[in-house]
């Protein structure tokens, strides 16, 4: 049974020694807690911000115990504490207002991963301090909007909207999914290091043998695959299949909105008393010759000032590389471009409202025949969960500990499980440090952490509805409220600015 330290500041508030119900609780993108029942001879004033360090991590009081007093010299406590990561549920997720201080809740912005993390860290460092980017994936840059959200429910949403995790480790933050393959096989039985395996599938799994997969429709030709309206596999294929042998044929429908042929492009140069033009040198083909019947080619920025915002093609020459673009029409509250709002060196973007070159559609194709596959090679078996009961006496030989994200082997005959499989899920017991509950599968459960400041959870915020308006400035741009069109500079950037703001109005703030 170990001893814990439960601190106020740096001073040592009481030693208490929990009982053998207690534990450490710790789940991928979920809780990180520590539940503690103790008793104790005197009342002692627990406060919220107390703390202590188990197992190498901190964790914090966030709510007051639950007491029970027997007699003046008796009192029976049940304490939970959860990981400082939970401080992120107290910080707002904000960008700047015009006055370039972080204090707008509702906006919308366009941004890769590492611009959304960004942002994050910026806001957890506003109240807090210590906060760091980690490992953060590469993804395309997307559009997502914000409606007086936590910075701990943004970090789930933006995991979701790139198809990844996140893992805090400390206090440095990582946006993509951890795996460490630990080398460990474990099976049940004496010395081999389990007491019991119980398997279970997900109650909302299906299996799916026979994937039909689409991409986007954007950059095709009119007569494209037999006047297909949107991207197709390599070869035209319409489908996929995989153990369709041992549990028939199952269909399913997924649409990759995502992919389709485009190739991003880069300014290299701009014309300084011309907002409207700007010119790529590395452009490998010639936009007039691959136009759309009856179709203004478009060009969207993906970085930038103005990133976000669609713009139709006037003209293009293609022996400078060099685009006009129209003023966008959309936009009510300002003229886009103008000498605020205007493409610079390094903007990317991408065109659209073309018929791409033929290689860049075989690419395309390809791309999501890899994605297809991708996904049906995770949906085509029965998503188990497993749940195993170690042997500590194992455990404790071969010095094993384990955390989430940890992949170990699992194999048992009779159940006829041998793979290796990711532990999703741990509860470690203070009565014994090599006592674990393991929870293992090969995906993860939708579970948000569990949140205990009232409307951060749920949030009255309508984001779907927003997000309709909102989600394509190429189609619609008189969105009341605030739109942001900037890149986020690197955390470690303490010099850098935000170039433009642009509240509901339509004023346009630069920071100087």
């Amino acid at each position: 049974m170990i001893s814990i330290d439960i601190k106020r500041g740096s001073d040592v508030l009481i030693s208490i020694k929990p009982d053998s119900s207690s534990n450490q609780t710790k789940g991928i993108m979920g809780d990180n807690i520590i539940t503690l029942q103790f008793d104790l001879s005197k009342l002692v004033p627990f406060q919220i911000g107390d703390w202590c360090t188990v197992y190498g991590e901190n964790y914090f009081i966030n709510k007051l115990p639950v007491v029970k007093k027997n007699s003046s010299r008796f009192y029976e406590y049940t304490l939970t504490m959860q990981s400082e990561y939970f401080d992120l549920a107290k910080v707002q997720f904000m960008f700047y207002d015009a006055n370039n201080e972080l204090a707008e809740g509702v906006f919308s912005l366009m941004g890769n991963p590492d611009t959304f993390i960004d942002l994050l860290i910026k806001n957890a460092n506003r109240v807090g301090a210590g906060w760091t980017k980690g490992a953060v994936i590469g993804g395309p840059y997307q559009n997502m909007t914000f409606n007086s959200e936590s910075c701990l429910s943004v970090l789930g949403r933006i995991a979701e909207q790139f198809g990844t995790e996140y893992f805090i480790q400390g206090k440095k933050i990582h946006l993509d999914k951890r795996q460490v393959d630990r080398g460990i096989t474990l099976q049940v039985g004496k010395r081999k290091g389990l007491y019991q395996i119980d398997r279970q599938t997900f109650s909302d799994s299906a299996v799916i043998t026979r994937l039909y997969a689409f991409g986007s429709d954007k950059n095709l030709p009119p007569d494209y695959r037999g006047y297909a309206t949107r991207l197709r596999m390599t070869d035209g294929l319409l489908y996929l299949e995989k153990n369709t042998v041992q549990y028939g044929i199952i269909e399913q429908t997924q649409i990759f909105d995502d992919i389709y042929p485009h190739r991003t492009g880069k300014v290299t140069s701009v014309n300084a008393g011309d907002p409207f033009i700007f010119t790529d040198t590395s452009m490998d083909f010639d936009v007039n010759g691959q136009l759309l019947p009856g179709v203004s080619a478009k060009v969207t920025f993906n970085t930038g000032q103005l990133s976000g915002y669609t713009f139709d093609i006037a003209s293009y020459n293609n022996s400078t590389k060099t685009f006009r673009i129209n003023k966008n029409k959309d936009e009510k509250s300002l003229d886009v471009p103008s000498t605020l709002l205007r493409p610079a060196i390094g903007d990317e973007y991408v065109l659209v409202d073309i018929i791409m070159p033929e290689t860049y559609i075989t690419k395309a194709e390809a791309d999501l025949k890899t994605a297809a596959q991708n996904l049906l090679n995770v949906v085509s078996e029965p998503q188990e969960e497993l749940s195993v009961t170690v042997d500590p006496a194992y455990f404790r030989k071969k010095g094993y500990t384990i955390d989430i994200g940890d992949l170990i082997w699992i194999t048992d005959g009779s159940l006829g499980i041998n793979k290796r499989i990711r532990v999703t899920n741990t509860v470690r017991s203070f009565e014994d440090e090599y006592n674990y509950q393991l929870t293992l599968a090969d995906a993860v459960a939708s579970s948000p952490p569990q949140d205990w400041y009232n409307g951060i959870g749920s949030n009255s915020r309508d984001i779907a509805a927003i997000n309709e308006r909102m989600n394509n400035r190429s189609s619609e741009n008189n969105f009341v409220g605030n739109v942001i069109m900037a890149d986020i500079p690197g955390v470690n950037d303490t010099a850098g600015m935000f170039p433009l703001y642009v509240d509901g109005s339509g004023k346009v703030y630069k920071k100087i």
